[in-house]
C-alpha cells in the first residue's frame, strides 16, 4: 500500500492544462497534405520533463463492418487520466479499409500526440491556429464562391464581421460570470460567421479581436479557454467530414 507524503501535491487537470498549453511547439510540428503533425518523441519528452511518472496505454482497435479501424490511447498523470480516439487514415486522410501493422503502428502515435493535446501540449494545432490564411487549405475551399448563393451581396459579409466581433469584446475579463459570456460569444461567432467551411474557420482564428480574446480566456480562466479549444476543434472536425462527402 503506497502513502502520500506529507505536503505533496498531486497534478490538477487546471495545473497540467496551464504548464503544458505554454509549451510553444511550432517549430516541431511538420504539415503534411494540409494537416499538422506533432512529433510524438518529442512530445512524449516535454510530457516527460514535467510529469515523468506519465503513462499511456493502447486500447483494442475497434473495427466496423466495412472494415475502418480506430485506434484508442489513454494517457495517465498521476490520478488523471485522458482518452482520446483516431481513425486509420492514408495520406489523403481517408479512412483506410482493413489497415495492415504499420498504417495502425503509426495511427497509434498519432493518436498519442492528440491525447497529448487534451491535457494542453500542442492543442492549438487542432484548433488551426498554425496554419496561415494563404495555406492549401484554404485556398482549395475558398469561402467566396459558396456566399453568393443564398445572398447576392457575399463578398461585403467581412467588414460586419469586424465590426460584430470588435464591439462586445472587454480588453480585460473581470471575473468568472465575464469569461462565461465571453467563451460563449467566441463560440457562438464561430457557428455564425466560420460555420460553412474549414478555411473560413481559420481565418476567423486568426483574426485579431479573436485572438485577443482567447488569449484573455488563456491567461486569466484556462478551463473556459479549454472548452472553447474543445469547441472549435470539434466544429473544425465536422467541417472537414461535410466538405469530404
Amino acid at each position: 500500500m503506497t502513502t502520500k507524503k506529507a505536503g505533496s501535491t498531486e497534478p490538477t487537470y487546471a495545473s497540467v492544462w496551464k504548464t503544458l498549453s505554454q509549451i510553444d511547439c511550432s517549430d516541431k510540428a511538420e504539415n503534411k497534405n494540409g494537416l499538422t503533425y506533432l512529433s510524438w518523441a518529442w512530445a512524449w519528452g516535454i510530457l516527460m520533463e514535467h510529469y515523468p511518472e506519465a503513462t499511456y496505454q493502447f486500447l483494442n482497435e475497434e473495427w466496423d463492418s466495412e472494415g475502418h479501424a480506430t485506434v484508442w490511447c489513454s494517457v495517465k498523470i498521476g490520478e488523471l487520466d485522458r482518452l482520446m480516439w483516431l481513425p486509420v487514415m492514408d495520406y489523403k486522410n481517408k479512412a483506410i479499409v482493413k489497415p495492415d501493422t504499420r498504417a495502425v503502428s503509426d495511427t497509434r502515435m498519432r493518436c498519442l500526440t492528440k491525447c497529448l493535446a487534451m491535457y494542453g501540449l500542442g492543442h492549438y494545432i487542432y484548433a488551426g491556429e498554425d496554419l496561415p490564411a494563404s495555406s492549401d487549405a484554404v485556398e482549395e475551399k475558398p469561402a467566396p464562391k459558396e456566399k453568393p448563393k443564398p445572398k447576392a451581396k457575399a463578398k461585403p459579409k467581412a467588414e460586419p464581421k469586424t465590426e460584430t466581433q470588435a464591439e462586445p469584446l472587454p480588453d480585460h475579463i473581470g471575473d468568472e460570470e465575464e469569461a462565461e459570456g465571453v467563451l460563449g460569444f467566441l463560440c457562438g461567432t464561430a457557428d455564425k460567421f466560420a460555420g460553412k467551411t474549414e478555411g473560413e474557420l481559420i481565418e476567423w482564428w486568426q483574426y485579431p479581436e479573436t485572438k485577443k480574446a482567447a488569449d484573455l480566456l488563456d491567461q486569466g480562466y484556462p478551463e473556459h479557454y479549454k472548452q472553447l479549444m474543445a469547441h472549435l476543434s470539434a466544429l473544425r472536425a465536422s467541417l472537414k467530414e461535410s466538405n469530404d462527402e
